[in-house]
């Protein structure tokens, strides 16, 4: 044990250069705060003969002070060194905020300079003081305090002495601070890596259970073959449990599928159904969440003949969000149910849920297949029935049209001059009608055509389409003042012959809406939107009603009177067939005497199969 110094300054520093030797090596191996103080503290009270030390620590955070250490104090309770505010002892806020020590040699010098701080505190302060602050980078941590009996004259040597160690001691307890903050580092890593190894295994696991089901259920459809299958495989991994497959009817949870190892009596309660208020349903119901049950209780849970059970589970099948059935499982080994048997069950009932909604998706497909069968089957005898509509428009109706043309024929030849000016208005009206009669029976057999006619897709420029139409309109062009445009058309995917028929009966309508106007303004052109382009048609002519656009595309669906425009009312439902055999679609914009925009829009990347009705 090293004694108090001596009364020579020399002594003095030759001392306690070995207390600061002792000191610095005995700090390097301190880790912890409390560790630090104590090294500090003892020496310090024994190198300069100080009946007492304590060491307060500064919170910066919340302006507090607390007592980290004390050395020779009977009961710190009884000193002025008390914990609390910083506020409130104004000879350490003075240290801390003057980054310097304070000396109180003689009697009374700490009451005369700070006489608050024995009134306060009621206890009888030291003869001779010392107050030391620590800072560390800058921050105050707090104070060390010697307090003495007798007074006490500190020389340069021992006031080196106190820096030099209140300086190591705030060094020693930064790095026993840090040391802190890396082990609690260290130890939230260790248990984060626990948490993560731990669901790491519980994931292997629910993968494991999730494989081995799925090579027992790949091949299966049959819904309680899937639930016997998944009830395999958790009694393969909760030995001498027991598993049941329950679906709802009339209100009744009854069991369907179940282990093979369940008594008789259970069994039978099962068979009959148990309601939904039951608490192994309820839970399941309201929550549509898998329930883990502890300690099972054959009378709380309202369900008897299961005493040989002490945990339960159950897991609700959903498909498209609906509660379809439960599966159920008592554990007989065990009263809990840790974290891995809960991944374990939660991967067989997503493995068996999936498996469902893959058995549900495959009979919805089935069934829609079948509709699509039904569809197209009608839709071929539709078509049956339209060639045979054709044939009987093409040879019973036209035939006595023919004749009827025939015999009127023969009957002016025959009558010739004996015809009076009525008789001739007569006849003239019924070859108009016949002739009428056949430009319906040709429009009906171009509105078949068009929808049998298999497509050939190819790259049709239409820009070389609109060139051949035009040459086939010129002699009409020739004879009337017609303005007309055509923008660069785009390359489209398509069949050539019934886009052409369709752009043929586009502008053989606007050229036929427009005979009263001069000029007549016809435009032609095309806009990419997308993956679809969209060619308009638009004419300055009579224009239509806006309110009976859905009719313009309808069979026989007119306008206007054969007076203003003649016509069959059968080209634009021609034209919607074969843009609708392409997968695309028509359109058609006007008003009265403002002309009219047609069109249609095809998708860029060509026909598609559509059923046209």
């Amino acid at each position: 044990m090293i004694s108090p110094l001596g009364s020579t300054d020399s002594e003095s520093f030759s001392t306690l250069a070995d207390y600061i030797q002792e000191i610095t090596q005995s700090l390097a191996a301190a880790s912890t705060e409390r560790e630090v103080i104590e090294i500090v503290l003892t020496p310090a009270v024994q190198a300069l003969g100080a009946v007492a030390g304590i060491v307060l620590l500064a919170n910066q955070n919340d302006q507090q002070m607390k007592i980290a250490g004390s050395q020779g104090y009977e009961d710190v309770t009884r000193t002025i060194w008390q914990e609390g505010s910083l506020t409130d002892n104004q000879l350490i806020a003075d240290i801390l905020r003057m980054h310097e020590a304070l000396y109180f040699e003689h009697a009374g010098a700490l009451k005369a300079a700070y006489p608050e701080i024995e009134s306060r505190t009621g206890a009888l302060a030291a003869v001779a003081n010392a107050t030391l602050p620590m800072f560390l980078d800058q921050q105050p941590l707090g104070v060390i305090v010697l307090d003495f009996s007798e007074p006490h004259d500190f020389t340069p040597a021992e006031r080196r002495f106190l820096t030099i160690l209140s300086n190591q001691c705030a060094v020693a307890l930064g790095r026993a601070e840090a040391t802190r903050a890396l082990e609690t580092r260290v130890e939230n890593r260790t248990r984060d890596l626990e948490e993560r190894t731990r669901q790491l295994e519980e994931e292997r696991a629910a993968q494991a259970a999730f494989v081995t089901f799925a090579e027992a259920v790949g091949s299966q459809a049959e819904l309680l073959t899937l639930a016997r299958e998944a009830i395999k495989v958790l009694q393969g991994r909760f030995p001498g449990a027991s598993a049941v497959y329950y679906e709802e009817e009339q209100t009744l949870w009854k069991g369907h599928v179940w282990s093979d190892n369940m008594r008789s009596a259970l069994i039978e309660v099962i068979s009959v159904g148990l309601p939904s208020d039951t608490p192994l349903f309820a839970q399941v119901i309201q929550s549509k969440q898998p329930v883990f049950t502890d300690g099972w209780d054959p009378q709380r849970e309202r369900v008897a003949s299961s005493e040989d059970y002490h945990a339960a589970a159950n897991y609700p099948l959903l498909i498209g969000g609906e509660l379809r059935s439960i599966l159920s499982i008592g554990l007989r080994k065990t009263h809990t149910w840790n974290d891995a048997d809960r991944a374990l069950f939660r991967a067989v009932g997503r493995s068996l849920n999936l498996a469902l909604e893959r058995t549900e998706m495959a009979r919805q497909l089935m069934t829609q297949n079948a509709e699509l069968q039904a569809r197209t089957q009608a839709l071929s005898f539709a078509n049956e029935e339209l060639a045979a509509f054709s044939y009987s428009v093409s040879h019973d109706l036209r035939t006595p049209v023919r004749h009827m043309l025939g015999f009127l024929q023969l009957t002016r030849t025959t009558l010739n001059d004996r015809l009076d000016e009525k008789s001739t208005r007569y006849l003239d009206v019924v070859e108009q009608a016949g002739r009428q009669m056949n430009s319906m029976i040709d429009a009906l057999l171009d509105l078949s055509h068009a929808a049998q006619q298999p497509l050939r897709p190819q790259l049709v420029d239409l820009n070389t389409l609109m060139e051949e139409i035009w040459k086939g309109l010129l002699p009409d062009l020739l004879t009337r003042n017609v303005q007309w445009e055509v923008v660069p058309l785009p390359l489209v995917q398509g069949d050539w012959d019934a886009l052409k028929q369709v752009l043929i009966q586009l502008t053989e309508n606007a050229l036929k809406f427009t005979r009263t106007r001069d000029p007549a303004i016809i435009r032609i052109w095309a806009q990419e939107q997308g993956e679809t382009w969209k060619v308009y048609v638009q004419d300055n002519g009579l224009g239509f009603d806006p309110r009976y656009q859905e009719r313009l595309f309808n069979v026989f669906q007119r306008l206007h009177s054969d007076q203003e425009v003649p016509g069959t009312g059968v080209g634009l439902a021609s034209v919607r067939r074969l843009i609708l055999k392409h997968g695309g679609e028509v359109f058609a914009e006007g008003q009265v005497d403002q002309g009219a925009t047609f069109g249609f829009i095809l998708p860029k990347s060509g026909p598609t199969l559509q059923l046209i009705t």
